[in-house]
C-alpha cells in the first residue's frame, strides 16, 4: 500500500474536516468554561490536561491528513483560538508574581505564533516545523499549570499585617496611561511587640495626614511608627494626638495580582505560603 493511500485511509478528507471542526468547537467551548474557574480549585489542572490534549489531538490529524481546501469555520476558529489561549494564559498567570511586561508578551504571544506559521496559505499543510510551532501556543499555560496543580511540597508560611494598600500607574501609551500595578505595604506581626500610646502632634504633621492617617507609617526621632487612631483636644488650639504603635523591623513592599488586592483590606493579617513549584517555579497563596 502507498503512502498516499495510507494517509487517505487514516484520515479521508469529509471525516478529517468533521473531526477538525468538532475539536475546535470543543476546544473553545472548555476554555472558555476554564476562564470561569478558579485557578486554584482542585480540578482546574485536569481541565487544562484536557484543554491540551484536544489540541494536541487536532494538531495530529491535521499532521497526518493531507492538505484540505480552505474553509472560512475552521479559518475562524484556528484565528479565534489563539485569542483564547491568551486570556487563559493571563487567567493562570494570576497565581504567580509576574510583571506587567509578563502578562503582556504572553497575552499576545500565542496570537502571534499562529499568524506567522498559519497565516497567508491557501492550501495549509503541516510539517514538523509547524506542528511544533503551534503546540508552543497551548505548552506555555500547560506547563504552568502542572507547576502548581501537582505541586506537593510543603509551602513556606509568613505572617504579615497589612499596613497599606494602593494602586499605581504604570506604562505609557498614546493617551499617557497604560495599566496598573498593585502594591501592599507589609509588616512582621512579630515586629510589632511594644504597647500602643498616645503622642503629641505637631499641626502640620497632622494636616499632612488629615484626610488619611489609619495604618500609615510616620517617623518621630529617628523611630517607625503605625499610625492606630486619632483625636483632637476641644480647646481652642485644637491640640492632635495620634496613637502610635512602634514597629521594631522593616516595611515589605510587595507586588500583587488585583484579586489578592480586592481580596484584603487594611489592617488584615493573613498567611503568605511561598510554595516552590513541580518545575521549580515559586508561586504563592494568599491565606
Amino acid at each position: 500500500m502507498s503512502t498516499g493511500k495510507i494517509k487517505e485511509f487514516i484520515a479521508p478528507t469529509g471525516v478529517s474536516q468533521f473531526s477538525s471542526l468538532f475539536l475546535a468547537i470543543t476546544r473553545i467551548v472548555l476554555g472558555i468554561y476554564v476562564l470561569r474557574t478558579d485557578p486554584l480549585s482542585s480540578g482546574f489542572g485536569y481541565l487544562l490536561i484536557l484543554l491540551f490534549s484536544i489540541s494536541v489531538a487536532r494538531h495530529l490529524l491535521f499532521y497526518f491528513s493531507k492538505p484540505m481546501p480552505d474553509n472560512i469555520y475552521n479559518f475562524s476558529l484556528d484565528l479565534l483560538t489563539p485569542c483564547l489561549f491568551g486570556f487563559i494564559l493571563y487567567h493562570v498567570f494570576s497565581i504567580y508574581q509576574a510583571d506587567l511586561l509578563s502578562l503582556l508578551v504572553s497575552f499576545f504571544l500565542p496570537a502571534i505564533i499562529y499568524c506567522f506559521l498559519f497565516a497567508g496559505a491557501p492550501h495549509q499543510g503541516m510539517g514538523k516545523s509547524t506542528f511544533w510551532g503551534g503546540l508552543f501556543c497551548y505548552v506555555l499555560s500547560f506547563l504552568l499549570v502542572l507547576n502548581y496543580s501537582f505541586d506537593s511540597s510543603a509551602p513556606v508560611v509568613e505572617k504579615y499585617f497589612l499596613a497599606n494598600k494602593y494602586v499605581v500607574s504604570v506604562g505609557s501609551d498614546d493617551e499617557g496611561y497604560a495599566g496598573e500595578a498593585y502594591y501592599f505595604d507589609l509588616i512582621h506581626p512579630d515586629s510589632i511587640s511594644t504597647p500602643a500610646y498616645w503622642v503629641d502632634i505637631d499641626q502640620k504633621t497632622c494636616k499632612y495626614y488629615h484626610h488619611s492617617w489609619k495604618y500609615k507609617m510616620i517617623k518621630l526621632e529617628n523611630e517607625t511608627f503605625m499610625i492606630l487612631d486619632k483625636k483632637t483636644s476641644s480647646n481652642l488650639k485644637h491640640q492632635c494626638y495620634f496613637l502610635l504603635q512602634k514597629t521594631n523591623g522593616p516595611i515589605h513592599k510587595r507586588i500583587t495580582t488585583e484579586l489578592q488586592y480586592a481580596q484584603f483590606e487594611k489592617g488584615d493579617t493573613f498567611n503568605i505560603e511561598k510554595h516552590r513549584g513541580l518545575w521549580g517555579i515559586e508561586w504563592l497563596t494568599y491565606r
